[in-house]
């Protein structure tokens, strides 16, 4: 798959998501704007949200989790992008070298 087509691919993806959150968001709004008809709607209500902010505090958490590991990882991946880069460029040095002590024999 090329850059341009991954590109495409991932803003497309991001703007799915921004699509469903704003709906979500939207909704919830909605949701949270309509008055209880009763105390145990109230109640109800009242559980709803508390339970909605441990879902929301979970993910947050997991996406500090995930984060983390996915920094560790991309530090790792460019560690290894130097080392390789590094490699590379002593062995082009070192056949140019070669190259140059073959013709001046």
């Amino acid at each position: 798959m090329s850059a341009t087509t991954e590109t495409n691919l991932l803003q497309l993806q991001t703007d799915v998501w921004k699509t469903r959150a704003q709906a979500k968001q939207k909704q919830l709004e909605r949701t949270l704007a309509e008055t209880a008809r009763s105390p145990r709607d109230a109640r109800r209500q009242t559980m709803w949200i508390k339970q909605a902010l441990d879902v929301v505090k979970r993910g947050q958490e997991e996406l500090k989790y995930q984060t983390a590991l996915l920094d560790v990882y991309a530090e790792h991946l460019n560690a290894l992008e130097m080392s390789l880069l590094a490699a590379n460029e002593r062995r082009a040095a070192g056949n140019g070298s070669a190259k140059d002590h073959a013709a001046s024999s």
